[in-house]
C-alpha cells in the first residue's frame, strides 16, 4: 500500500522530465509528506490531442458513477488483484490510465514500533507510479478529477520490513 509519498520536483521539473506540457496554472511545489485527499500533479493522455499533459487531480479516486466522496471507502490505492473485479476500477483500467510523479514513498513497519521506512531510487531521481483516474460530476455541476495509485502485493523482502 502507498499511503504517503514525496516529490522533490516542482512543476517545471516534472514537465521537463516527462515531456508533458502543463494543462493547468496550479504551481505544484515540492511535497515531502503527500497524503490522500490532496491535489497532486498527474500525467495523462489528453482527451483532445492524445498527447501527454500535466493536470492536477485529487488523490483518492471518485468514480464517474459514484454518489461522491465516501469516507468509509479507501480509494487512494487500487490493488492489482481487484482491478477487474470492481466496477470502480474496470473502466479507468481500460480508458483512463495515468502516471503519478514521485521521488519516493513511505511504508510503516509492523506494530508495536510502526516506524516509517522511506523507499526511493538510489539517485533519488523523479519517477512515476502507475495510476488510474476518473471524473465525477457533483450535484452543483462541477467536475472533480481524481486518481488512484495501482499497488501490488508486497514481495517477500518488503513483507519482512
Amino acid at each position: 500500500m502507498c499511503g504517503r509519498y514525496y516529490r522533490i520536483a516542482d512543476k517545471q521539473t516534472i514537465v521537463d522530465h516527462f515531456h508533458s506540457p502543463a494543462a493547468t496554472d496550479e504551481p505544484f511545489p515540492p511535497g515531502y509528506n503527500i497524503a490522500p485527499g490532496t491535489t497532486q500533479p498527474v500525467i495523462r493522455q489528453g482527451r483532445d490531442t492524445g498527447a501527454r499533459e500535466l493536470v492536477g487531480m485529487r488523490w483518492g479516486l471518485v468514480g464517474f458513477g459514484s454518489n461522491g466522496l465516501d469516507p468509509k471507502r479507501s480509494t487512494f490505492n487500487a490493488r492489482t488483484e481487484n482491478l477487474t473485479k470492481s466496477g470502480l476500477w474496470r473502466v479507468p483500467l481500460h480508458k483512463r490510465r495515468c502516471l503519478v510523479p514521485i521521488s519516493g514513498y513511505f511504508e510503516w513497519g509492523r506494530k508495536p514500533d510502526k516506524v516509517p521506512f522511506r523507499f526511493t531510487l538510489r539517485d533519488e531521481t523523479l519517477y512515476a507510479l502507475a495510476g488510474l483516474w476518473d471524473a465525477w460530476k457533483n450535484p452543483t455541476g462541477d467536475w472533480l478529477q481524481s486518481f488512484s495509485i495501482i499497488t501490488v502485493k508486497a514481495s517477500a523482502a518488503m513483507s519482512a520490513a
